[in-house]
C-alpha cells in the first residue's frame, strides 16, 4: 500500500500563546475606550425627579441633565406662589441642582439673590443627594401689578462641604434676563468653565406643570475643535422636552444627538426630591442661640411663640415651659 500522507498531531489549547494579563487589560480598555456609549441601568419612570451627568472619555466635556417637575411643583405651592413667580422658582431649582452636581459630590449649594425687583431676596438651598427647598420673600408678585421681576442686584453662591464644614463664597453681579443667564456668568467668573446651561419651564393652571434642564460644560481637557463640534451639535437640538419623554425618560436619543462626535458614558445618577430641613428640635436650637435676656423675656410671657419656616411655611409653636428649659441648661 502506498503511503498515506501523516496526519496532523492534534493540538492541544493549552499549546496555543497565551495573552498575557496586561494584554488582555490593554485590548478591553481599548474595546472599551471605542465601543458605544454606556448607560447606567434602568432610567427612572418620566414621572420621578432625576439628576445624570455624563462624561467625554477623554474628559473633554460633561453633559448634565435634570428634570425637576414636582420639586419646583411642591416649592411653587408651598410659597403660594403667583404663576410667574412659580416659573422662577422651577428655574432656581433646575438650574441650582445642576450647578451644584458639578461641585463634590458633598457639597452643599446656596444661592442668594438680592436685588431691586419686586419678589425680593431669593434663596435656593440644594445638597448632596439631589435635596432642594427654596424661599422667595414676596412669591404672589406679578409683572401686571408689579413690573418687571428681577432688577439691579447680586447673587452669591455659597459652597459647604459636608464632611469639613469649609465653606467657600463668591459674589457676582446680575447679568442677563434669566435665571440661567445669572448662573452661566457665575461658573465663567468664579468657576472659570466655559459652560451653556438651558432651562426649560412651563406653568399652567397656577403651578408648575415641567421643569427640565441641562448644562453642557468644555472641561480643561477640550479643545478648539471640541468647542466647534459642541457648538455644531447645539445649533441642530431639539428642546429637552421632546426628548426627555416616556417612552425615553432619560432623553438617552436625545444626549446622543448632543454629544455626536465625542465618545462618552452616562456616569451617574441622583434622584431629586423637594425637602425642608425644618424641625421643631431645629426651631428649639435656633432659639437657644438668642440672648439670654430675649430668652427670659419669652419665657415669663404666657403667649406661645409662633415661628414659621421660610421654606416650607410650616408653622411650629413653642411653649413657654421649653424656652425656659433653655434658660436653665448650660450655656
Amino acid at each position: 500500500m502506498p503511503n498515506e500522507p501523516e496526519k496532523p498531531a492534534p493540538t492541544d489549547e493549552r499549546d496555543a500563546p497565551q495573552e498575557s494579563a496586561a494584554s488582555k487589560y490593554r485590548r478591553k480598555q481599548l474595546e472599551r475606550q471605542l465601543g458605544p456609549t454606556q448607560f447606567l441601568d434602568q432610567a427612572p419612570a418620566h414621572t420621578h425627579d432625576t439628576l445624570w451627568r455624563g462624561l467625554a472619555r477623554k474628559g473633554e466635556a460633561r453633559l448634565l441633565v435634570v428634570r425637576a417637575t414636582e420639586a419646583a411643583k411642591e416649592a411653587a405651592s408651598r410659597l403660594n406662589a403667583s404663576e410667574e413667580v412659580a416659573k422662577l422658582i422651577g428655574e432656581l431649582v433646575v438650574s441650582s441642582l445642576l450647578v451644584r452636581s458639578t461641585l463634590n459630590p458633598d457639597a452643599r449649594m446656596q444661592v442668594y439673590i438680592r436685588h431691586d425687583g419686586p419678589t425680593g431676596k431669593m434663596v435656593v438651598d440644594a445638597w448632596e443627594g439631589g435635596g432642594v427647598r427654596v424661599y422667595v420673600k414676596t412669591p404672589e408678585a406679578t409683572t401686571s401689578l408689579d413690573g418687571a421681576l428681577f432688577g439691579p442686584g447680586l447673587m452669591e453662591v455659597a459652597r459647604t462641604h459636608a464632611a469639613t464644614g469649609k465653606s467657600w463664597r463668591s459674589t457676582v453681579q446680575l447679568q442677563g434676563d434669566r435665571i440661567e443667564d445669572f448662573m452661566m456668568h457665575y461658573l465663567l467668573e468664579s468657576e472659570q468653565v466655559l459652560s451653556l446651561l438651558r432651562v426649560e419651564v412651563t406653568v399652567g393652571q397656577g403651578t408648575v406643570q415641567s421643569a427640565l434642564g441641562y448644562l453642557v460644560q468644555l472641561m480643561p481637557e477640550g479643545t478648539h475643535d471640541d468647542l466647534k463640534q459642541m457648538t455644531a451639535n447645539l445649533e441642530g437640538m431639539t428642546p429637552l422636552a421632546e426628548g426627555m419623554s416616556v417612552a425615553d425618560p432619560d432623553g438617552r436619543a436625545w444626549a446622543e444627538a448632543l454629544m455626536q462626535g465625542f465618545l462618552w458614558d452616562q456616569c451617574a445618577r441622583e434622584m431629586v426630591e423637594y425637602e425642608c430641613r425644618c424641625s421643631q428640635q431645629r426651631i428649639v436650637h435656633m432659639l437657644s442661640t438668642l440672648p439670654r435676656a430675649d430668652l427670659e423675656e419669652m419665657a415669663n410671657d404666657a403667649v406661645d411663640l409662633e415661628i414659621s419656616c421660610d421654606f416650607c411655611r410650616t408653622q411650629y409653636t413653642v411653649k413657654p415651659a421649653v424656652i425656659a428649659e433653655l434658660l436653665e441648661s448650660p450655656s
